[in-house]
């Protein structure tokens, strides 16, 4: 009777240990594959868009002002640092952006390797591969540590081709920088959602901070943890509003501050385009962010306004776009009164997408694009867990839904693979200026891109290609006959390095019947004529730029050699001396 009790006890206690020891190789398993899973995320993400580490700096557009040209990046110390964060200097309102925290970033590169793109861009790819890694973390603790929809979300952040301009193009070094903090605090505030630790809500706030440091799209953080809280199914409470109070005042002054700073000169007059026509705009964008989620096709670093159509209509597209919006909120109201899994991981991915993106829908238009693949960085993620989510939930019924569950799951698995190829020829469209105009230009070769022309035609004459660069100014012409700056940069190409005074002085004239007033024109007719030994003429030209522009030097020496050519030595002098000064 002992014995037979004594071999049950040990043969309990035997279980119990088997249990213990099973317990901890399944935990050492999970553990395993999560950081298998990371590390093959980061590592993918860095050789999907492995090309740009050979691509140049963008000149034409935001490289040069905000790094080739951007003193603040040579001084690293205390007052250096200072300036990059005093709001409001003359920098600051020249870019109409605040982000100190990304100029800090790009001036720690300069400091390592001076102007060498290289630097820039690794460093740009690094921190993609490390929001690939917060994306899979971020996922992970939302879904209750499931490693499938991780995994997913992850893999279609990683390669999807609408992110390469956020990470190929250096001046976006505010997307990856501010997407790295804003995913950051959106891990440390699930984490406080466990323990509720006040220490953890503070860390959050200063993550968010240093997201709107880098760029002022970090401000719907309040809102996306807010519904976060409807996604844990959080009970309502005083505490759970009072806790977001010194979010929402920080994104108040951010938001502030950048709307300050952008109406000096990018966000256009309201009086630009009619209420309905800024519906349609703000409806088109929000539906093609959605297409072009699932194929990203025919992606361009720039896309324009639309072409009025001939009845003074915007095309179809528009028109139709803001029923198609209306529909999808239907569906979104209908869906958030449904129980269950399902319609509350779509309501949230889709509420997420869309609050990230809002300020972007160009109801306010900002600039001269309606869209723009950048704009896509973040709030893909919300569409990206839908995905991921929902396959999990599938995989695991017991009914054959799980067979639909294992389709989506293939599907997300090859649209990774595919996505891959799209985002690493798409990484090469940016290796220099001619490339990335050339690629926008043939998808929108109209009037309305004539300043991706000129951007294109100017980094042909820097490489010393003016056959080329005539060509696009002759576009130019084609498109708009009465474009004096194409016609002034067509003057000094005959002049200066074709030696044709003739076609030179012909064309300028033109530009100078269309525009009198233009600095540059009447500069460039005025060294014309100054070639031709038509000396008075060619004073009264420069004189006249002078009086609009005090600030061209090069434009004070050819006064002051014309004067002297017209043997006034006096004036002449006087003027060498404004040089000199």
């Amino acid at each position: 009777m002992k014995k037979s009790s004594v071999n049950k006890t040990v043969s309990k206690k035997s279980i119990q240990k088997g249990s213990k020891t099973s317990g901890q190789t399944t935990s050492l398993k999970n553990n395993y594959l999560l950081y298998v899973t990371m590390f093959a995320l980061f590592v993918t993400s860095l050789m999907v868009l492995s090309p740009i580490r050979n691509n140049e700096f963008i000149t034409t557009w935001d490289d040069g002002i905000y790094v080739v040209k951007n003193q603040l990046l040579h001084d690293i110390s205390w007052k250096g640092i200072s300036n990059m964060f005093s709001y409001g200097d003359d920098f600051q309102k020249l870019i109409n952006n605040y982000h100190p925290l990304t100029i800090f970033s790009l001036a720690l590169n300069y400091q390592v390797s001076e102007l060498t793109p290289a630097s820039y861009h690794t460093t740009n790819l690094v921190l993609h591969g490390l929001n690939s890694v917060l994306v899979f973390l971020f996922v992970f603790l939302l879904s209750r540590r499931k490693l499938l929809p991780a995994a997913i979300s992850g893999l279609l952040f990683a390669v999807h081709p609408m992110h390469v301009e956020s990470v190929a193009w250096v001046s976006e070094r505010k997307d990856v920088l501010y997407t790295f903090f804003f995913l950051a605090g959106l891990i440390s505030y699930l984490k406080y959602l466990e323990d509720e630790k006040v220490w953890k809500l503070v860390v959050t706030l200063v993550l968010f901070i240093l997201s709107c440091l880098s760029k002022a799209m970090a401000v719907p953080f309040p809102l996306i943890i807010l519904l976060i809280d409807y996604f844990q199914r959080r009970k309502f409470s005083g505490r759970m509003l009072i806790e977001k109070i010194p979010f929402l005042i920080i994104a108040m002054i951010i938001g502030f501050m950048s709307v300050r700073l952008q109406a000096t000169s990018a966000i256009n007059t309201f009086e630009t385009f009619t209420v309905y026509q800024r519906i349609m705009h703000a409806s088109y964008g929000f539906v093609s962010y959605l297409v072009k989620f699932i194929n990203p096709t025919e992606l361009s670093a720039f896309y324009p306004y639309p072409a009025i159509t001939t009845s003074g209509e915007l095309p179809i597209l528009f028109r139709v776009a803001p029923f198609v919006c209306l529909v999808v909120a239907g569906l979104l109201v209908w869906l958030a009164t449904r129980k269950g899994d399902i319609p509350r991981i779509v309501v949230f991915g889709v509420l997420f997408f869309f609050l990230t993106i809002a300020l972007v829908l160009q109801f306010f238009s900002v600039g001269k694009a309606i869209m723009a693949d950048r704009y896509t960085y973040i709030p893909y993620i919300g569409l990206s867990l839908i995905i991921g989510m929902v396959t999990d939930l599938l995989i695991n019924q017991k009914s054959k839904m799980k067979y639909q569950g294992f389709a989506l799951g293939a599907a997300a698995l090859l649209s990774g693979i595919v996505f891959s190829s799209l985002t690493y020829q798409r990484t090469k469209v940016w290796k220099d200026d001619i490339t990335l105009w050339t690629n926008v230009l043939q998808q929108f070769p109209d009037g309305r891109m004539n300043f991706i022309y000129d951007k294109r035609a100017r980094q042909y004459i820097q490489k010393d290609q003016y056959d080329a660069a005539l060509a696009d100014y002759q576009t130019m012409i084609a498109n708009d006959p009465r474009d004096d700056k194409a016609l002034e940069s067509m003057g000094r190409i005959y002049g200066q390095h074709y030696r044709d005074l003739g076609k030179a002085v012909g064309v300028l004239e033109k530009a100078y019947s269309i525009n009198p007033k233009n600095p540059a024109v009447l500069k460039s007719l005025g060294v014309a004529m100054g070639m031709k030994g038509n000396f008075q003429r060619s004073l009264d030209l420069l004189l006249q730029a002078y009086s609009i522009d005090k600030t061209d030097t090069s434009l004070v020496r050819n006064i002051a050699a014309s004067y002297r050519y017209a043997g006034m030595n006096d004036k002449a002098i006087e003027f060498e001396k404004l040089v000199h000064h």
